[in-house]
Formats: C-alpha cells, sequence, structure tokens
C-alpha cells in the first residue's frame, strides 16, 4: 500500500502505468474487473471497491465483482442492483456530467446502505467514448474514511483504464457475435462462403465453401479468386485475374440476378454458383473486405473437367446492350 499522502505525481503515474500494464495481459473481462478491484483500494487506503456493468436493457447497475473483507457482505454486494434513476439520486454528477461524487450513508436507498454497511462512499462513473458502461464503488468498511482529492484523481485515472478495457471486450463480443450472426446465415442462405481481400485475394474458407469446393482454405489463401478456381462463365469464358476487371463482372447489378459461374473443385470437376457479393467498409469508408457467398445450381448435364478456356468479356454490366 502506498503510503497516505503520498498519492499524486510519480505515484500516480506509477499506479496507473502498472494497471494499464496488468490490464493490457489479461484477456478475460472478469479477470480484468476482478484485478482492478483488488489493487485500486490499496492505492488510496480503503478496503472495499466493487464495480458495477449498466445493464441497458434493465436501466440497472449490477454487481459484477467485488473486494472486501467481510464475506457476508461481499455476497450481498454481489446480489445488488441499482437502477439509474437511484444513481442520479446519489448524485446528479455521476450520470449526467460523468464526475465522480462523495456520497454518503443518508444518500444511498436504505436497502443499500443497510446490507452493506455503507458510511461513506466515493462513487466514480465508467465511461469509455461518451457512453457510461458501469460504475465504480470504493468504501471503508470500518467508517468514514475521507478521500483526499489526489486520491480521488487515481480512482478517476483507474475507472478510465477499467472502462476502456470493459469497452474492448464489449466490442470483441459484439464482433464474435456479428461473425457467428453471419456465418449461421451464411449456411442458411448459401452453400458456402469466401473471405476476399479488397484485391479478390483469398483469405478464408468456411467449412461450407471447403466441402462445396473440395479445397482447404490454406490451400488457396493468397490466391486470386479466379486463380484459385479457375473461374468461368457459363459460356466458357474466364474471369479475369485483373482484380477492377472481375470486380465489373461480380458487382451486384440492380434489377439482375447474380453472375452464375463455374467453379473448379479440387478433383479437375466444375460447380456451378450463383456468386453474390458484397463490400465491407470501415467508418471512412474504405473497403476492407469483400465477402462472396456461393449458392450451388444444379445442371442438367454431369459436371466436366475444367479446361482452358478464353477470358471473360470485361465490358461493365451497367452498360446499356
Amino acid at each position: 500500500m502506498l503510503p497516505e499522502g503520498e498519492v499524486g505525481g510519480t505515484h500516480f503515474l506509477a499506479a496507473l502505468l502498472g494497471i494499464s500494464e496488468m490490464v493490457a495481459g489479461l484477456t478475460d473481462r472478469e479477470e480484468v474487473i476482478g484485478t482492478i478491484v483488488r489493487i485500486t483500494p490499496q492505492l488510496v487506503g480503503m478496503d472495499r471497491c466493487a464495480i458495477l456493468l449498466y445493464d441497458e436493457r434493465r436501466k440497472e447497475f449490477r454487481t459484477a465483482v467485488v473486494h472486501g473483507p467481510d464475506r457476508e457482505r461481499n455476497a450481498a454486494y454481489l446480489r445488488l442492483a441499482i437502477t439509474a434513476e437511484d444513481v442520479r439520486n446519489l448524485a446528479h454528477r455521476i450520470l449526467e456530467q460523468k464526475l465522480p461524487a462523495l456520497v454518503r450513508e443518508s444518500s444511498f436507498p436504505r436497502h443499500v446502505a443497510g446490507a452493506l454497511g455503507i458510511k461513506m462512499a466515493l462513487v466514480v462513473p465508467l465511461v469509455c467514448r461518451e457512453r457510461t458502461l458501469g460504475i465504480m464503488i470504493l468504501d471503508h468498511t470500518t467508517g468514514q474514511r475521507p478521500f483526499t482529492s489526489k486520491e480521488i484523481n487515481v480512482v478517476m485515472g483507474v475507472a478510465q483504464q477499467a472502462a476502456i478495457a470493459i469497452d474492448n471486450f464489449r466490442l470483441q463480443e459484439e464482433a464474435r457475435r456479428a461473425n457467428e450472426e453471419a456465418r449461421l446465415m451464411g449456411e442458411m442462405l448459401s452453400d458456402g462462403s469466401l473471405r476476399l481481400t479488397p484485391d479478390l485475394r483469398l483469405t478464408a474458407l468456411d467449412p461450407s465453401a471447403e466441402a462445396l469446393l473440395q479445397w482447404k482454405s490454406e490451400d488457396v489463401t493468397g490466391k486470386g479468386l479466379a486463380e484459385a478456381f479457375a473461374v468461368t462463365a457459363r459460356d466458357g469464358s474466364r474471369l479475369s485475374d485483373v482484380p477492377q476487371l472481375a470486380e465489373r463482372v461480380l458487382r451486384p447489378v440492380p434489377g439482375r440476378g447474380p453472375p452464375h459461374l463455374y467453379f473448379r473443385r479440387a478433383d479437375g470437376t466444375r460447380v456451378l454458383c450463383a456468386v453474390l457479393t458484397t463490400q465491407v467498409r470501415d467508418e471512412h469508408g474504405s473497403v476492407t473486405e469483400v465477402l462472396c457467398a456461393l449458392r450451388q445450381i444444379s445442371v442438367a448435364r454431369e459436371e466436366a473437367p475444367a479446361r482452358d478456356v478464353p477470358e471473360m468479356p470485361t465490358r461493365d454490366p451497367e452498360a446499356p446492350d
């Protein structure tokens, strides 16, 4: 524990740096916030700390983790839920101005102060990108120990680190869910999907595409779409290896269905697929990835081995006939 009165300057920066390094090395959200609630009280001479995360649907803050000397009260803390309105009643500045507040026992809801034995606590919002993700509550279970301005600054710095970590894990989880939803939708709506760079080089095949085309992702990663699968049209013309020309053929055209193209399988046979593509863009509008969904089309005649064929015409499909 740092000596009282020395929290500030070098100690302040060292504390934040140490916590930042620890947070960066952890990959589990519960482990990150658990570490923070154990360390933060030592920095400011308190003995209890809790992080409550905001539940957007229920409009309330629920305890995610607590660290303190009293196991029975810790168990009660873990069952705690405080509505957003109750937090505003503690101190208007916490949610409205996103600033910390020292809150006395009389301001807490009766069931909270009584069950937890709170006399006076520092309540700090966890804010990242103007969004309140939760609150941190620090107090001393044996009485009303005041906070100095330097100690409050330390806690605010730690709270900022906690908020950034929580937000990063939230974004990772949202991305994971989005990818999983996209995968499931792809499986429902297509017989396989490909991931491509903006210049149409393969980065991954999903398991369905691997089964359909008989190629493993690692066998074709880095190759151009046309090169990897010797893609041809029904008339035998070959998809260009030049990304700009190939994109014209693959580009969705309003009022027309997706192009029907043959893909060469690993065994040399061909499979006819309707090809749907979409571009993934970043916040600046730049294309970061191309997603390609394949829907197999049955053909009456037996599929024949791929052969050398002339290159596919590259006339802009939007041009008038």
